[in-house]
């Protein structure tokens, strides 16, 4: 399962470091498949996954030896927190509504697992700990980058051949009550799609 996280990971971060600079087909809904397939195998999985269990040993009772239920019970909330992580990750690079403040509250809610597993990771110095530490961290920076990053910069990134369109979805979302910006907003859409 290890494989199938970075694969999935790399994945996500090429197609949208290629979504920002080159504008091809379907890059919004492969983004979005691939996280969510990165989401599912932390929110379904992540018991194994985070207690370096092969998937075809996962439901086998002698693969948990030696793991106590309170590290069970962790890698599950872990996994949560970072499945909810990467849908806010999606949620900011998509534009979608509310993508600010799921990505705060999903970076809220993995500091203090890394503060568990800092502490753990220096009294108890093992290999668990420090691969944990090691997803963490990677989840966290990328978070934190979207998080610092004004969804207006990944706007004029992304759609930096269309300014009627930049300008009218700015208007837009610093006014998201206005039907009227809206309306402007999702015709310059449909004329920037057509082209």
């Amino acid at each position: 399962m290890k494989q199938t996280e970075i694969s999935i990971g790399v994945s996500i971060l090429v197609v949208m470091l290629l979504r920002l600079f080159i504008t091809f087909p379907y890059a919004s809904l492969l983004i979005t498949m691939l996280t969510l397939a990165l989401s599912m195998l932390y929110f379904v999985f992540s018991f194994g996954l985070l207690n370096r269990i092969r998937l075809r040993h996962l439901f086998n009772k002698e693969s948990y030896k030696g793991i106590s239920l309170i590290r069970i019970i962790g890698t599950i909330g872990t996994g949560f927190v970072m499945s909810l992580l990467s849908i806010s990750i999606l949620f900011k690079y998509q534009l979608w509504p509310y993508g600010s403040i799921l990505l705060l509250i999903g970076l809220m809610s993995i500091l203090p697992i890394i503060v568990v597993t800092v502490f753990k990771f220096i009294s108890h110095k093992n290999r668990f700990h420090s691969t944990l530490l090691m997803r963490l961290s990677i989840i966290s920076m990328v978070g934190l980058l979207f998080f610092i990053t004004k969804s207006e910069t990944l706007l004029e990134m992304r759609f930096r051949n269309f300014p009627d369109y930049i300008e009218a979805e700015k208007k837009a979302m610093k006014d998201p009550e206005n039907l009227e910006l809206q309306r402007i907003s999702n015709e310059e859409r449909l004329k920037m799609e057509s082209h």
